[in-house]
């Protein structure tokens, strides 16, 4: 029996040691050959790989993670391997891999030459890291960023808005105002109003995109929520796809922001005509049910009580389970890239949850989605009120009141509204001139009406200054965005009194006299769209 000298068993050790350490490092390293073909691989490039170390050593490495026949370079794919053998330089590349499953997976690669005595290379070492997460995480950071930045152009764009929709929507009811109940007029003048009402609904729309409007709920019958929103359904599903509601018979009155509540089924509708490109069925019904603690018990969520249960259900490709684990999830999307933000569904699913409701999916692919959502159902009469409020016009008054307001246009229709309703206007253009002429005429101002962003200085900063002459001094302010956005980036005390732009005349006029009744400078907030 041969006898192998000391030299060859410590060669037989290092490899050993060599071999131990490779498989206990949690990072992928492979040995290549010319002809990429794996000659050796760490136990963390097996599992990469998700084969058995027999099933990966002598195969080739296109083989294994990209499931090709031939080389990546040969199907115009960046190649850290081939860069390697030709330039003997190491060679960095991220390329995105996709299993057995479809699961998608961000690799990055590095290679580095091994030359044999004579400085040709022989093969190459490949380093693999996962780098999934990071990737997402970063591609989630560059949309966060460029969906910020939108926003906040959004907001200015809104604001500017507002001051132009106050416009429309005032000298329109004053116009109403003038008019009997029979004047051929009216219903046109009404026509644009209700005109009006909808941009500013748009305009709520930029405001919640920028994250600068909040929640307002109101007692509301859901089914005239779809009913008023059904004819632009009918446009985002398209005329491929057969359009069904089936409503309960019913009010069904739930406490909920109607333009929200609007945007879930909007989004709903759009993902559903995604799921339908040949066409199908897209259905929304609704009906009042009771949770019992059956329910909760088998779902693991909800409270018992009486829900408007509203089911959107349509006959598109479906989801497999994995994908309806994820379908809240912010930024997940089945869509390629380019086609989605993966944001619908995540803000469906938070406006539910804002509401107190909870939402559901069932899927199968092949056959169809349905989302079933519930939200709480009240004892109250939806809107009730709403109209007499409007119509109901607070008495006279004589007091002077000092208006704020750098949009001309605007300031000279509060000054109509206010004057008509026998009120003495002081008019300024910006914070500087309102400080100006309140101290012109300190000793008979009753009331401050300051908008909140105006040039030179603020509503805030020239009622600061303002307040330190005289401290009773009551104010309303107005602004487009929502009261608890103010109230935190201008630092307001809590009783501060805003109103809501775009302006109408009912409500500035009942807030007004309400406020200049109260003899004491707390109020309410008073959102009115």
């Amino acid at each position: 029996m041969a006898i192998e000298s000391p030299r060859i068993l410590d060669l037989l050790r290092e490899r050993k040691l060599f071999q131990d350490i490779l498989s206990c490092i949690d990072v992928a390293i492979a040995v290549i050959d010319l002809d990429y073909r794996i000659m050796s691989a760490n136990r963390a490039f097996c599992k990469q790989a998700g084969k058995q170390p027999a099933a990966v050593v002598g195969k080739h490495c296109y083989e294994i993670f990209h499931h090709l026949t031939h080389p990546c370079h040969e199907f115009n794919q960046n190649s850290a391997c081939k860069r390697t053998f030709e330039t003997g330089e190491p060679t960095i590349f991220v390329k995105t891999v996709m299993d057995e499953n479809g699961v998608h997976t961000h690799l990055e690669t590095k290679t580095y030459a091994m030359k044999d005595e004579t400085g040709n290379i022989k093969s190459i070492v490949e380093i693999i890291n996962d780098v999934t997460e990071k990737t997402d995480l970063e591609a989630q950071l560059r949309h966060s960023l460029k969906m910020e930045a939108i926003g906040t152009l959004a907001g200015g764009i809104a604001h500017d808005f507002n001051n132009v929709l106050s416009a429309v929507i005032g000298y329109g009811q004053l116009a109403l105002l003038k008019m009997g109940p029979d004047d051929p007029q009216r219903e046109d003048i009404e026509n644009i109003l209700e005109g009006a009402d909808r941009a500013a609904q748009l305009t709520k729309d930029l405001l919640v995109f920028s994250r600068k409007q909040v929640c307002e709920k109101g007692p509301v019958d859901i089914n005239e929520i779809i009913r008023n929103v059904e004819k632009f359904l009918e446009r985002v599903i398209g005329d491929d796809v057969i359009f069904k509601i089936a409503l309960h018979n019913e009010p069904i009155v739930v406490l909920a922001d109607t333009h929200q509540i609007e945007q879930v089924m909007m989004n709903m509708a759009a993902n559903a005509r995604d799921a339908m490109l040949k066409g199908g069925q897209f259905i929304i019904s609704s009906e009042p049910i009771r949770v019992k603690k059956s329910f909760i018990t088998s779902h693991g969520y909800g409270k018992p009580g009486k829900y408007a249960l509203v089911t959107i259900s349509d006959s598109g490709e479906g989801m497999n389970v994995e994908t309806q684990r994820k379908i809240f999830d912010p930024f997940f999307t089945t869509k390629e890239a380019g086609k989605g933000t993966g944001l619908g569904l995540s803000v469906v699913y938070g406006i539910i949850k804002e509401h107190e409701g909870f939402i559901n999916v069932y899927s199968e692919p092949g056959i169809g989605t349905s989302f079933k959502i519930y939200l709480p159902i009240i004892s109250s009469e939806a809107g009730a009120g709403e109209k007499a409020y409007e119509e109901a016009i607070p008495s006279r008054g004589t007091e002077t009141i000092l208006l704020a307001e750098d949009d001309a246009t605007l300031r000279g229709l509060v000054t109509i509204i206010l004057e008509n309703q026998g009120y003495t206007v002081i008019e300024a253009a910006d914070g500087k001139e309102a400080v100006r002429k309140f101290m012109e005429n300190r000793d008979t101002i009753d009331l401050l009406l300051f908008d909140l962003i105006m040039p030179r200085m603020n509503g805030k900063e020239a009622y600061d200054e303002i307040k330190q002459w005289r401290p009773g001094l009551k104010v309303i302010f107005a602004s487009g965005y929502a009261p608890d956005i103010v109230r935190e980036k201008m630092c307001f005390e809590t009783g501060i009194v805003m109103i809501a732009k775009p302006i109408k005349a009912y409500p500035l006029l009942k807030k007004v006299r309400a406020l200049l009744d109260e003899g004491k400078t707390s109020g309410v907030i008073l959102n009115e769209y």
